[in-house]
């Protein structure tokens, strides 16, 4: 048998062991703790080591479900993309689970049908896209299954060249809710994402959707609404994911683990250092549309979802549903691994933009954010400089930029680099060597 074969085989006997425990307690009601107990033993008794990290997933989606943590919906869609298992093939499993959950969750935080809403404001959605046709299929229908109803979706073109106009026209052409714009020339996803919003975003909420990403859990747009309509002080609500490995074809949940409220200033001056991460992209960012135009996001040199968040962060407060709702693809050609020293300066521009917007609109001290400036700045360069830059000359020129931009992270930068240089250095002269034959 393959991998997928053997998965498969792995997880049939996990749910069949646990069906088992569900139907045969001794117990009137099984508690969650126990059927998790059980969990764990499985996975102890499980011989193969490889097999071992997807039933641990498999484990911590279950318990997700029975707490309110993931729909029916996203374990429905984890066991047929994992493990290729149709729910119908397990619908004792399943009904049992239902029948946990719901007893479970009386105790838990219950989300709102969108029936339970008075009003349905407009959701705009965004989705940038460049040659990736097919993700880009699977991002748009996951946005037209949500069951929330006023809802409508832009699809910017970036001049794409693998036949997206043509599948746009055969299977959205005819679709109300779908929007469909085309660059003449390519100009990049952040210049995108300003242009499609200035024509299109009108809605109350907005959300901005990478081509590669798409959404899960289909009752998620209701939860998002109703939040922000309970919490009027945030500027956006977000959530859980799944990271898809794709060349591992392996899925791991990304949990934020972030209070429901977290305070604008407190995120801001920490964001994305422990305890405070930043979501993963914008996928299940539901931002609101008055906190984007109170932040200036026209006037925005570069639209990517850090200097959106951080904005964002400027004007309001930040929400979080502990939910799995969406899917992230890592495939090594998303455009955070891939950066260009053009993307990179942008980004530093920017980041200098809001240190100045903070300290002249919104009373933040100017000591405070040239410490904030150099801490991000350095993440950044390094960042840069360990995942995209080729050679001495990409490093240089980020010295040069940091010395005359941040001059107390230059020694720091030059320190912490100068050996990944040279490994760089030696790599090159022997794959040379090799090449010519010495």
């Amino acid at each position: 048998m393959d991998h997928s074969e053997v998965l498969q085989q792995a997880c049939y006997v996990f749910l069949n062991d646990l069906n088992d425990e569900i139907n045969h307690s001794p117990t009137i009601q099984i508690e969650d703790t126990e059927l998790l107990q059980r969990c764990r033993q499985i996975i102890d008794q499980e011989q193969n080591v490889q097999i071992k990290p997807y039933l641990e997933t498999l484990s911590e989606v279950i318990h997700a479900f029975l707490t309110g943590r993931a729909s029916e919906d996203t374990l429905k869609f984890y066991l047929s993309e994992q493990f290729n298992i149709v729910a119908s093939d397990i619908a004792g499993l399943i009904q049992g689970l239902v029948k946990m959950e719901s007893r479970i969750s009386d105790t838990e935080i219950s989300y709102p049908t969108v029936q339970s809403l008075s009003d349905s404001p407009k959701i705009s959605v965004i989705i940038t896209t460049y040659n990736r046709k097919e993700f880009l299929y699977q991002a748009i229908q996951s946005i037209l299954m949500q069951d929330y109803p006023n809802k409508e979706i832009t699809v910017i073109d970036d001049c794409s060249t693998d036949g997206t106009k043509e599948l746009m026209q055969q299977h959205f052409g005819a679709e109300p809710r779908v929007i469909y714009m085309r660059n003449a020339t390519n100009s990049g996803p952040g210049n995108n994402r300003r242009k499609a919003f200035a024509a299109h975003g009108d809605g109350e909420y907005v959300l901005f959707l990478d081509d590669d990403d798409y959404l899960i859990d289909m009752n998620y747009f209701s939860k998002a609404v109703r939040f922000h309509l309970l919490h009027p002080e945030i500027s956006f609500v977000a959530a859980n994911v799944f990271l898809e490995y794709s060349k591992a074809k392996q899925l791991k949940i990304s949990n934020l683990q972030l209070s429901s409220i977290i305070k604008k200033r407190d995120y801001f001056m920490n964001f994305e250092k422990k305890g405070y991460p930043k979501p993963a992209s914008t996928l299940t960012t539901v931002f609101k549309r008055e906190a984007l135009m109170a932040m200036d996001i026209l006037d925005m040199n570069m639209v990517n979802d850090a200097s959106i968040y951080l904005r964002s962060l400027l004007v309001g407060d930040a929400g979080f549903i502990d939910v799995i709702a969406g899917v992230y693809r890592i495939h090594g050609n998303n455009i955070t691994f891939n950066l260009s020293q053009g993307f990179l300066i942008e980004n530093l521009e920017e980041k200098k933009l809001i240190k100045n917007m903070a300290v002249q609109k919104y009373g933040y001290n100017a000591q405070e954010m040239t410490e904030w400036f150099n801490h991000n700045a350095y993440d950044t360069i390094s960042y840069y400089l360990l995942n995209s830059a080729k050679d001495a000359t990409d490093f240089k020129f980020m010295y040069h930029w940091a010395l005359n931009h941040c001059p107390l992270i230059y020694n720091q930068l030059k320190n912490e680099f100068r050996m990944k240089l040279i490994k760089k250095q030696l790599l090159r002269i022997s794959l040379l060597r090799s090449l010519l034959g010495r």
